[in-house]
């Protein structure tokens, strides 16, 4: 009876050791995409204006913007006002970005607690997913970079200052993000690898095992 309790307890113990050696590098890799995707949308600076003769006034463009852009009124104009294509990026800019975060730990979450052995197929599409809306976070701030860059053009004139734009630093972050969620699709695409698991050591006690007598022994005895 001991040793069936030992038994069922060092399998209990092995089973747990096995479930924290199911941390992939596909998730580890998304963990990385995950703290960068939440760091570039904490950070307001995705794409910034300034003064090219002076650079200490300037005005940060990004995810934290369009959370605020109705008391922003009066620094939309690059934008090309608050219903311009700028400002209807911005939105988009926002909407992917919380996008990915949804997917990526997601995605981060099922490959953790080893589901994609039983749903890889579910793991690896929310992988590429996140991948995709990545490359997709890049594309809008881009464009929308490109259309400020046109309005400034458009307004420039001797009376106004010359304006210069260019990408902030949550726009680099996002790109260290596609990086690790591209690393993380390739490896998921690859397949799971197979888990470690331990060998299962029962320990016998000598003193806790049943003994029998010999026949042999018992008919000396006699």
């Amino acid at each position: 009876m001991r040793n069936h309790k030992r038994s069922k307890c060092a399998k209990t113990n092995v089973d747990k050791i096995s479930m924290t050696l199911e941390l992939t590098p596909a998730a580890v890799c998304q963990c990385f995409t995950l703290v960068s995707l939440c760091t570039s949308i904490a950070d307001p600076n995705w794409i910034q204006v300034q003064n090219c003769s002076d650079s200490s006034s300037k005005l940060i463009y990004g995810v934290a913007f369009t959370l605020h852009a109705y008391q922003n009124l009066t620094d939309t104009g690059p934008l090309g006002g608050l219903h311009g294509w700028g400002m209807w990026l911005l939105y988009s800019l926002a909407v992917l970005c919380y996008s990915a975060v949804l997917f990526s730990s997601s995605s981060f979450l099922l490959d953790f607690l080893a589901a994609a052995g039983t749903h890889s197929k579910l793991v690896t599409l929310l992988h590429v997913s996140t991948a995709f809306f990545c490359v997709a976070v890049l594309a809008v701030c881009a464009a929308c970079m490109s259309v400020i860059e046109h309005n400034l053009q458009r307004g420039k004139t001797e009376s106004h200052p010359a304006l210069c734009m260019s990408a902030g630093e949550s726009f680099y972050i996002e790109m260290v993000g596609l990086f690790f969620s591209v690393i993380a699709c390739t490896l998921a695409l690859k397949g799971r690898p197979e888990p470690i698991r331990p060998r299962e050591y029962l320990s016998v006690d000598g003193a806790d095992s049943d003994t029998e007598p010999l026949i042999g022994g018992a008919e000396r005895q006699e």
